[in-house]
């Protein structure tokens, strides 16, 4: 038996119905200036058996050990991380017995050890399963999809606490039987072009068994609508003990190959056992989908909505690394929440721009975009928790859903090396394809512009909290799009190469591409092969791709990658945009942080990002000659190289270079001026929050999380600044975006 380092629950031989718990909380990192976020052991304690998890997901492929970091100088008190416990609270502002729930929820490495099984205590719990998606690679629990029956008296908030028990359930999965025996039936209508019904045996045949458990099993299934070529109705079902049913429909208009793509009008309705559930007029351009809800209805029930409500612990959700950590603090009353979305609208804009690709600050552009921030700022709002799923449906209304017709599933990376996207679906600065192979282009009206160079976070965070099957298949089809908009020489056909300078992408836009990847790579369950093993290889390809170009040779001592364009041509230098690399620093530190590559990528991941964080650190130096002051890191432009970018030698690295940051700043022709405040970027007004010097502060965060050298000393000469906390103000009442934070520092 495994021994752990808190004390384990002393309870009833069997998970009970009201067993009252409470976790201690958990701490990231020692002492001595130990900044690691990994785990040596579990610190979750070990629950009663029974009613434990049903762990159904393969650990094949899972993901690395969690980022470490020492050599935070000595004289430095230890680090006060970020901490939290696992634990869920909910709440149900209709009340009653037996209410089912289901949510993601994400673990810190090494928390739920292999052979272990998730379990839950507290409130008034009748049942609880928990299948595992996700290992991290020393098989412990990444990612599960947590379920269960729980009474509620009306908007009196419970608690469950997460642990681990030595058993798993033994009750029998629910099953198709089952759900027929619910009697449900459910049909999905669209004008004139037909319907899809689904009834008695009707349910033998799902598209996906998505989950297998005593308490709740779920299913995907698809039909065509009517004869088009086109459309397809999609049920996500989900069926707990006791015969609640839930469902969300869709309508999707969107293959990769198949002709003749157009946009679709008509009245799209849904039904359950022949009740009118939703009906709106709508029209669906090509390769779009839109959920069929509206207003406060997300999902679907056969009976009564539960009108339940989640608050996951944030302060673990960002300890697991699978997102940032966010100094802001969002309060109920918070302008936000003016401009927050709690009311859904198919195809809707919500809170995605109005042309996405302008210039300026947007509250969707960030390492996460402001909906998904705000969950976790404001410790679970529930208006942010509904703007999370609203935003994550709305993003159906974009281009970007190429469905492979011979799969029915995002397209395989490896299937078309040469495949890039034709025209008409919204999607700018699409490449070429050397084959002249191309999607077929598109008729009738277009999609919403969808610009990769802007482009928010989409579906993961919805998928972390929800576990839901749309959001993960969202994030597949947007990285797939990602992928084949890449003119295929580029891209090296089907390594999936994302390159800063590429027209298809920009720094910025390479940037997000790249998130997207490693996240979706990380997200995809384990045991969803081949789409998950394609990502995977594709991440690894730019890794090694990287690290190649920037580390085996020389290059750019700065830790600047090859810009897309040089923004003053004729002075004899390149001058490029530091808050785009800013965001290509974050997204490498993210692929880290997430761990979805294997260990053979490590060693070259780390190496990159050793050089990579020069150019974040190498901005925050001292005040004095030979250095670029910490005072001016968050200049719009930087000098890259002392040579117009033509005459540049990006590829063999052998410049000219800047030998130093104290250089660069010398060529920008900046001053030392006395005083220790920050400079520029409207940091004396919303700049912080708004601004470059927001931008810069995921890239500086990760570095210090995982100690790149001379990170620790560059992020204390920012935040010792004078003018530091009423810039950081603006993080709590207006705009928390920007306000990553390292995990492993008091502040």
């Amino acid at each position: 038996m495994r021994t752990v380092s808190l004390p384990r629950f002393v309870s009833s031989a069997k998970l009970v119905a009201g067993l009252a718990a409470a976790l201690i909380g958990l701490s990231a990192c020692g002492g001595g200036g130990d900044g690691s976020l990994s785990n040596n052991g579990s610190t979750l304690p070990k629950l009663a058996d029974g009613g434990a998890a049903d762990d159904s997901s393969s650990s094949a492929g899972s993901s690395a050990s969690s980022p470490g970091a020492t050599g935070a100088p000595a004289s430095r008190p230890p680090p006060s991380p970020v901490t939290g416990t696992a634990k869920l609270r909910l709440v149900s502002t209709s009340g009653g017995a037996g209410l089912p729930f289901s949510a993601g929820y994400a673990f810190k490495q090494g928390d739920i050890p292999s052979g272990r099984f998730i379990t839950a205590s507290g409130g008034n719990l009748r049942g609880f399963q928990a299948t595992v998606k996700n290992r991290w690679r020393d098989g412990s629990v990444k990612f599960a999809v947590l379920s269960g029956l729980l009474d509620m008296t009306a908007n009196s908030e419970q608690t469950l606490s997460i642990g681990w028990a030595e058993t798993g359930p033994s009750a029998p999965a629910l099953g198709l039987a089952d759900l027929k025996a619910t009697g449900v039936s459910a049909s999905i209508s669209y004008g004139s072009y037909g319907s899809a019904t689904w009834s008695s045996n009707g349910w033998d045949t799902p598209f996906m068994s998505w989950i297998s458990g005593p308490e709740m099993s779920s299913w995907l299934y698809r039909q065509p609508i009517g004869t088009d070529q086109h459309l397809v109705a999609w049920l996500e079902v989900r069926l707990y003990r006791g015969g609640a049913v839930e469902i969300v429909p869709w309508i999707e208009n969107g293959y990769l190959l198949r002709a003749a793509p157009g946009e679709r009008s008509g009245t799209a309705a849904f039904s359950i056992n022949g009740n009118v559930r939703f009906s709106r007029d709508i029209t669906l351009y090509n390769h779009t989908r839109a959920v069929l809800g509206s207003g406060q209805t997300l999902s679907h029930w056969l009976g009564s909505d539960p009108q339940v409500t989640f608050r996951h612990d944030m302060g673990y959700l960002q300890l697991t690394g699978l997102v940032p950590a966010y100094r802001g603090v969002t309060s109920p009353s918070a302008r936000v929440f003016e401009r927050i979305v709690t009311s859904y609208t198919p195809l809707g804009q919500h809170e995605y721009p109005n042309g996405m690709g302008a210039g300026g600050f947007h509250p969707s552009i960030g390492p996460l975009p402001e909906w998904d921030v705000v969950y976790m700022t404001s410790d679970g709002d529930p208006r942010a928790w509904r703007a999370v799923q609203i935003n994550g449906y709305a993003a159906g209304r974009y281009g970007f859903h190429f469905r492979d017709e011979t799969t029915n599933r995002a397209p395989r990376i490896s299937s078309y090396p040469n495949l890039v996207l034709g025209t008409g679906a919204g999607i700018s600065s699409s490449g070429a394809s050397s084959k002249n192979q191309y999607t077929p282009n598109a008729t009738g009206g277009v999609p919403p512009a969808f610009a990769t160079s802007h482009m928010p976070s989409i579906g993961y965070m919805a998928y972390l909290v929800t576990g839901r099957w749309y959001f993960i298949d969202e994030m597949q089809l947007l990285s797939s799009m990602v992928f084949l908009k890449q003119t295929d020489t580029v891209r090296n056909f089907t390594d999936g190469i994302i390159l800063s300078f590429a027209g298809a992408n920009t720094t910025r836009g390479a940037a997000w591409a790249l998130r997207a990847l490693a996240d979706v790579a990380a997200a995809t369950p384990d045991d969803d092969q081949p789409l998950r093993s394609e990502f995977v290889a594709s991440l690894e390809h730019n890794i090694d791709w990287h690290y190649t170009r920037y580390v085996a040779q020389q290059s750019n001592p700065l830790g600047l990658a090859q810009p897309y364009s040089d923004y003053t041509p004729g002075d004899g230098k390149i001058d490029s945009a530091a808050w785009m690399e800013d965001f290509l620093t974050w997204s490498f530190g993210n692929m880290k942080s997430v761990q979805a590559h294997t260990a053979a990528l490590d060693d070259k991941l780390d190496r990159f990002l050793a050089w990579k964080y020069r150019s974040i650190v190498g901005r925050l130096g001292p005040n004095q000659a030979g250095n670029w002051s910490y005072r001016r890191a968050a200049s719009y432009t930087v000098p890259y190289a002392p040579s117009e970018i033509e005459t540049v030698d990006w590829v063999g690295g052998s410049g000219p270079w800047y030998p130093n940051w104290g250089a660069a700043y010398a060529a920008a022709n900046y001053p030392y001026d006395a005083g220790t405040t920050l400079l520029d970027s409207y940091i004396d007004g919303d700049g912080l929050s708004t601004s470059y010097w927001g931008n810069l502060q995921p890239a500086i965060a990760y570095a210090v999380e995982q100690d790149a050298a001379g990170a620790r000393d560059g992020y204390d000469r920012m935040v010792s600044a004078p003018n530091w906390q009423s810039a950081a103000k603006w993080f709590d009442s207006d705009t928390p975006v920007w306000s990553v934070r390292p995990r492993n520092v008091p502040y």
